[in-house]
């Protein structure tokens, strides 16, 4: 029998796979925008990116309303809350004919429920293995990029299948593509068979996660007993059996469940770091007895095992004699060293998503192609986050954000040399989007080890901003490059952005100073 907490797992996954459909929206908008052209013959394509990054906007911004339903309730209402509207709002955009329906209901109204919904999934996935918060999160996220994957083959199969080329008009002086009507009136069909399939994966989704809310019992505040089993290698293993069903009025759910997780991971390190010690020391009073070298050499192999696992409980426990405020967080130099990086590195990969297929369309490049290109970003970023993931739980963020820095430096300074050749565009555009990837998969899994005991949750609630502010910078930035200097010219400026992040990223350090009283 498959355990619970698998199902769980696979239920929360499934419920990203629909809420990361968002990411369909750099496919789908050229389509919205001829539709809408019907009705409103001013608009331009260029104008009508910002649907995507105000959708991000508002689904970063809407963490701080899913925490707040989490203070009186389970996660999973916020699951229930976010998906039924989710669904919603999408059978309402098969009505929609004007620019500002499609900003409000498609952009705000999808990025805010998405937004309540998809920290809830990741926290209720995460509780499930404590021990591996980096590739959880990478399998959860992941699976939120690759819903793209799919429905843009979904999407462009039941407006575009006959894949015809958009028609060049002059707008405001301005040379924009458009597709034909024909193919423009298939976008509300479009919306409405894409809301049913996603009502039927979700519910599924919905269905095999467990309603459990996992936190620390009111009556015991301080740190659960460890229950350790030694299995034959010598490793430790945490018995977490203890941590179900709990009353559902405690508050605090999320930041209490990652409070108590993290507890019982500093107990096990704890006492793991004094018996080596007590190893060592034994040690060196044992000498004599030189006539047990079989038993010499196996406290050897279990001294090398319990320092191999005492190093891998401390990357999960960077600074366990802290318990920090949020106020106090946001002031340690470690907050500000990721927001400020994070708002000017994202804008890249965010700029990738959002307005390949618009780059691509300027370029002469056919529907097809352009949706493949789409759809391998998507797998490209899902399956790339648990190995952002993984490498995290080996490294440290400072580690893996270089590495995603330096692949988008490289990138951005030499895309506007590649641009006009369709493998190159294809090769360049997908690593942004999985760079894009990158940045989210790290982000969560880096505010707890960084400041744990319940305020790494509240913290990554406030550092996840850092990406919704980016989207309407990247914007902004690229509405002014586009009107007043070369298209090349964007490229540079945001790749010296992430140039800046590189620089402040080099002096990180996960290990917060005590703060002096």
């Amino acid at each position: 029998m498959v355990p619970r907490k698998i199902l769980t797992c696979l239920g929360c996954a499934i419920t990203h796979f629909i809420l990361g459909t968002i990411y369909c929206t750099g496919n789908i908008m050229p389509y919205i925008v001829s539709y809408i052209r019907l009705k409103d013959d001013t608009i331009t394509m260029q104008s009508m990116t910002i649907v995507f990054y105000i959708c991000m906007l508002s689904n970063t911004a809407s963490f701080q309303i899913a925490s707040l339903i989490q203070k009186r309730y389970r996660p999973k209402t916020c699951i229930y809350i976010g998906s039924a509207f989710y669904i919603v709002f999408v059978y309402v955009s098969a009505a929609l004919q004007n620019r500002i329906a499609i900003i409000i209901v498609y952009g705000i109204g999808l990025g805010i429920t998405s937004g309540i919904a998809y920290p809830a999934a990741l926290m209720i996935a995460i509780a499930c293995y404590p021990e591996k918060k980096g590739l959880i999160a990478g399998i959860i996220v992941g699976s939120f990029a690759l819903g793209a994957f799919f429905f843009n083959f979904i999407a462009t199969g039941i407006i575009n299948p006959s894949n015809k080329e958009p028609i060049p008009y002059v707008v405001n002086g301005v040379v924009n593509k458009f597709f034909e009507p024909e193919i423009a009136e298939n976008v509300p069909k479009m919306f409405l068979i894409l809301a049913s399939i996603y009502l039927v994966v979700i519910t599924i989704g919905i269905l095999l996660i467990e309603n459990i809310d996992v936190k620390v019992p009111a009556n015991n505040p301080q740190p659960a007993t460890v229950t350790k089993n030694t299995t034959g290698d010598g490793m430790k293993n945490v018995d977490n059996s203890e941590l179900h069903y709990l009353d559902h009025k405690d508050e605090g759910n999320v930041s209490k469940a990652h409070t108590h997780f993290h507890s019982e991971m500093h107990s096990e390190a704890h006492s793991i770091h004094l018996e080596i010690h007590s190893d060592l020391h034994s040690d060196a009073g044992s000498d004599s007895n030189s006539d047990i070298h079989s038993d010499e050499e196996h406290d050897d192999d279990k001294k090398k095992d319990k320092k191999v696992e005492y190093k891998r409980i401390q990357t999960l426990i960077v600074n366990p004699d802290l318990d920090l405020t949020i106020t106090q967080a946001l002031k340690t130099r470690q907050f500000h060293q990721i927001f400020w990086p994070y708002l000017l590195s994202a804008m890249a990969g965010l700029f990738a998503t959002a307005s390949f297929k618009t780059i691509g369309i300027e370029y002469s490049y056919d529907d097809a192609f352009l949706t493949i290109v789409g759809s391998l970003g998507s797998i490209m970023n899902g399956t790339m986050r648990p190995l952002w993931g993984i490498f995290f739980d080996k490294t440290s963020f400072k580690a893996v954000y270089l590495v995603i820095l330096f692949l988008q430096i490289s990138l951005c300074f030499t895309f506007p040399a590649i641009n006009q050749f369709k493998p190159a565009f294809l090769i360049w555009i997908v690593i942004l989007i999985a760079c894009s990837g990158g940045h989210f998969t790290i982000l969560a899994p880096a505010a707890v080890r960084i400041f744990q005991r319940g305020t790494g949750a509240k913290v990554y609630s406030i550092l996840i901003l850092a990406v919704g502010i980016s989207c309407l910078t990247v914007y902004f930035i690229q509405v002014y490059a586009t009107l007043h200097m070369a298209p090349s010219v964007f490229f540079y400026i945001v790749g010296g952005l992430s140039c800046l992040s590189f620089s402040s990223t080099i002096f990180f350090s996960e290990i917060i100073k005590p703060i002096s009283n």
